[in-house]
């Protein structure tokens, strides 16, 4: 039964981590065009959208992966993990982005909303980065015996995909910032922060976050 239950919940990362592969890969195609000049304000708040929807799936897998490590924890060495604060922050982050989109969708003040959106899909992919390697240390908490080579891969690869994400989301943050401050050039720092999103959605991915939690999940 225990396995029935384990496996249902790692197939709901899997299922999430299509719709973040594809939310970035469409993301980075919709700014391309848009700083290509091809009605720009409608594709960056439809950008907005998808990357909120995107980073929602990256949310609710995250948060899924986190309570069942935090369950093999308390079940092998009796101790607790501590609250998923940090993965709701990024579940609201995301659809409160998603829903400034969809404002901005409506040509509603899309100039300040957009920008605002890709502040925040920056803080969460910062936020995304800390809670994944905390999960990453929750399962080495549970797992018994010494590290492996396989941990040790494991390690450099979360750390590297990780780097990716938490420098896209500052640089996210830095050009939202510049475009929200009504800055020359605030539509196209908003499209070059939305490119930088998905790109790292898009290498780091779904997918393969899926691959790099289960390396980090013990045999």
């Amino acid at each position: 039964m225990s396995t029935i239950v384990r496996r249902s919940i790692d197939r709901e990362p899997a299922a999430f981590g299509l719709i973040d592969d594809i939310g970035g890969v469409a993301t980075v195609l919709l700014a391309v065009f848009g700083l290509a000049g091809l009605y720009a304000p409608i594709l960056a708040a439809i950008a907005t959208i998808l990357l909120g929807v995107a980073l929602l799936a990256q949310g609710k897998a995250l948060l899924a992966q986190y309570t069942q490590a935090s369950v093999e924890l308390a079940a092998k060495t009796k101790v607790s993990a501590s609250a998923a604060g940090v993965r709701f922050a990024l579940i609201v982050l995301a659809a409160g982005g998603g829903a400034l989109g969809v404002l901005a969708l409506l040509d509603i003040n899309s100039a300040v909303l957009t920008p605002i959106a890709s502040i925040m899909f920056g803080a969460g992919l910062v936020l995304s980065s800390v809670s994944l390697w905390h999960l990453n240390a929750i399962r080495r908490a549970s797992a018994e015996g010494e590290a492996s080579l396989r941990d040790m891969l494991a390690n450099q690869m979360i750390f590297d995909s990780l780097s990716i994400q938490t420098f896209a989301g500052l640089a996210a943050i830095i050009l939202g910032v510049l475009a929200a401050s009504g800055a020359t050039y605030d539509l196209t720092f908003n499209l070059v922060a939305l490119l930088i999103l998905g790109s790292a959605l898009a290498l780091r991915g779904g997918s393969l976050n899926t691959i790099l939690l289960g390396l980090m999940r013990p045999v």
